[in-house]
């Protein structure tokens, strides 16, 4: 299996489409008329302009640069679905866990839900014991 590319940040991957660019001989304005795609947003995904966090929440930045990149036949070069791998790698390496807060509070707040509901049922069977006293009665009587 090939190792597709990976990139520590847009700026990288901006360097990288810009030379593939070049290498084309094509210019910047010919990829813009024939993408129908603004020249100024092509020139700011070369030049690194945006970040990870506008890649991950702007469609139409992944689209714009997916169909650039498969213009330029890199898109098969590069991982997609991981452009930014190197960071999330970087994370994962730290002590430091985003979802653990939520994991302890959800673990504890079922504990608490459950011990209530049984409570609950207790109290409420203990509130009606003469009513299940006489249902029991009834049902000695019935047979």
């Amino acid at each position: 299996m090939e190792n597709k590319k990976t990139f520590s940040n847009f700026q990288e991957l901006g360097t990288f489409i810009k030379k593939k660019r070049r290498e084309t001989g094509e210019r910047i304005e010919s990829f813009s008329s024939k993408l129908i795609i603004k020249k100024i947003i092509l020139q700011n995904i070369e030049n690194g302009i945006f970040t990870q966090s506008d890649y991950e929440k702007n469609s139409y930045l992944k689209a714009f640069l997916k169909t650039y990149m498969k213009d330029l036949n890199i898109i098969n070069d590069c991982d997609l679905e991981n452009l930014f791998l190197k960071n999330i790698v970087e994370i994962k390496n730290t002590n430091m866990s985003l979802d653990k807060n939520k994991i302890e509070k959800g673990k504890y707040g079922s504990l608490i839900i459950l011990t209530s509901l049984v409570l609950i049922g207790l109290l409420f069977l203990f509130w009606n014991k003469s009513t299940y006293q006489d249902l029991f009665e009834l049902e000695k009587f019935l047979n």
